[in-house]
């Protein structure tokens, strides 16, 4: 079965922690399980390959402590957890805007920053690549929390 957007069960979100994941790396002062009231609907979403067991956390963007303000604002910086394998592996990714076109006026790449860890005993740094790009391709802009916008979306990779 391949990735699908899903709203995660609050069975789910507690036994992968899913709070205190969107919470650590989350710039908002709106804290989980607060912010989820901020949602239409009031649950954590992911991107989930339930066959593998696999699944993909949109962690939001991260703080920019360095900003011309002086003050701590949100950067273009944005951490996704993709979890294999019984295991939790943190990508910060950029998003690049490109020229849209009358198929998908949303039309942007994704670029890699970091990735922790680069790999795992059986699987190598490029198929966690692959599957976080099948995942991304599926959740594109926002998951299911925006399913008409991703349906004009075009989501490329810089990696």
């Amino acid at each position: 079965m391949p990735f699908v957007n899903e709203y995660v069960s609050y069975e789910d979100a507690e036994k992968y922690d899913l709070d205190n994941l969107w919470n650590k790396y989350n710039y908002s002062m709106l804290k989980m399980p607060e912010a989820l009231n901020h949602f239409e609907v009031h649950q954590h979403a992911w991107c989930v390959d339930e066959e593998q067991g696999y699944w993909l956390f949109n962690c939001g963007h991260l703080i920019n402590e360095d900003s011309r303000s002086g003050y701590p604002e949100p950067s273009n910086k944005e951490a996704f957890i993709l979890h294999v394998n019984g295991q939790n592996i943190e990508f910060i990714l950029t998003s690049h805007g490109l020229e849209d076109n009358d198929v998908y006026p949303i039309h942007f790449y994704y670029e890699l920053v970091s990735m922790a860890p680069t790999c795992l005993p059986n699987l190598s740094r490029d198929s966690l690549l692959t599957i976080l790009k099948e995942a991304l391709n599926i959740f594109k802009y926002d998951g299911i929390r925006d399913l008409e916008e991703n349906a004009k979306t075009l989501v490329e990779f810089d990696f």
